[in-house]
């Protein structure tokens, strides 16, 4: 039988189901799986970083309600209202499962979970759906870290919100080429492009600006990979773009300013990216200097870098994308991986992230300025991984 609930503003659509699909023990073993497959990932990239202290899980991948498991609650992200309380006796929190199994104190269990068709509470032999759109969720069957890459692609695509791919969906409120562009990539090799087309065909600017107003001129690149991901050269915003990078021309390059610095190679690396995957032509020259963002870039043009310095420790942890998209170049494991069962992603003192946001996950979060989970770390990481079997 069909019976339709109405609780706390939300409709929750129920229809019988046989059992709950995890019981306590199985639910332990694939979370003993997960670690174990952690552990290795985390014995070839020895640095790490402990998190806060906070056990917690995010459902709503893609643009699906975005809600928060936390102290046996289930709560809606956006509006941080409840929307199922539980009294608890136990919760076993499994990330590659994207699953909460919880053993309630009146003996009974459910399970909270998400699969390619939506996020489900299965409680009392009853089905509860608590949202429900498509997405396509790979189990990375035959790769040395299919666990992990099952976490990664949640961490992703947890970060879509209503079309928009953003670096974390509490904490921007704006997407922006360069982190959008790398979990792009990510979703392009899952077949979840969709999720995102909506956005691209609308672009209109050629860049993004920092907070003191200056135009990020790497986007110039970025926006034209992107571009090309759901569309071709006929998009409308191309030519602005290529009216507005012959302004920052230098010679046979370009050059302006990333995160207010001057990163010409970085730039022009990501422009004839850009322009090939559109199968447009280019003239552009990588300049043969060092610049510290050159190995961020990994794609192509490996080989057209001036050695240096590598990004510390202190740049590595707040900003670990940094450092993964280096092990991409360089074929080394400095990447840091958490020491936590969850999140794997994270991103630290940005100048433009709302922390005060994570407050909804944790006040641990917010007082020492930390995001999780984070697109463009979570995407660096999954990209680099994929390619291990």
């Amino acid at each position: 039988m069909k019976i339709f609930l109405l609780t706390l503003s939300i409709f929750f659509f129920c229809h019988s189901a046989d059992s709950q699909i995890f019981t306590q023990a199985k639910a332990e073993k694939a979370l003993q799986n997960y670690r174990d497959n952690l552990a290795l990932l985390r014995k070839e990239h020895s640095n790490g970083r402990n998190l806060p202290n906070v056990e917690f899980f995010l459902f709503g991948m893609g643009d699906r309600l975005k809600m928060i498991y936390k102290n046996g609650m289930l709560i809606n992200a956006k509006t941080q209202k409840v929307l199922r309380r539980w009294k608890i006796k136990s919760s076993i929190i499994v990330p590659s499962e994207y699953l909460v199994h919880l053993e309630l104190e009146n003996g009974k269990a459910l399970d909270i979970q998400e699969d390619s068709q939506g996020v489900y509470i299965y409680e009392n032999n009853i089905q509860i759906i608590m949202a429900e759109s498509g997405l396509n969720l790979p189990n990375f069957d035959g790769k040395k870290f299919a666990p992990v890459l099952r976490v990664l692609h949640h961490e992703i695509l947890m970060n879509i919100d209503e079309g928009l791919p953003l670096a974390n969906f509490m904490v921007y409120s704006k997407p922006t080429y360069r982190n959008a562009a790398m979990p792009i990539m990510a979703i392009s090799k899952t077949n979840n492009l969709n999720l995102i087309i909506n956005w691209v065909t609308n672009l209109k600017e050629p860049y993004n600006r920092s907070r003191e107003g200056n135009p990020e001129i790497d986007n110039f690149g970025q926006v034209l990979y992107i571009i090309s991901t759901v569309s071709d050269r006929n998009h409308p915003l191309i030519e602005k773009v290529l009216e507005e990078a012959d302004l920052y021309k230098n010679g046979e390059y370009i050059e302006g300013k990333t995160n207010d610095t001057y990163h010409p190679v970085y730039q022009t690396k990501w422009m004839k990216y850009g322009l090939k995957s559109l199968g447009i032509a280019d003239s552009y020259k990588i300049p043969l200097v060092y610049d510290n963002h050159s190995p961020v870039f990994w794609v192509d043009y490996k080989t057209q870098n001036v050695g240096g310095r590598q990004f510390d420790e202190p740049t590595s942890l707040n900003s670990p994308y940094l450092t993964w998209a280096e092990d991409h170049t360089f074929n080394q494991k400095r990447g840091i991986v958490s020491l936590k069962d969850y999140p794997l992603s994270w991103e630290s003192e940005a100048l433009e992230a709302n922390y005060s946001k994570m407050a909804i996950v944790d006040n641990a979060y917010a007082n020492t300025k930390i995001c999780a989970t984070h697109a463009w770390h979570a995407a660096e990481m999954f990209l680099l991984l994929l390619e291990q079997k």
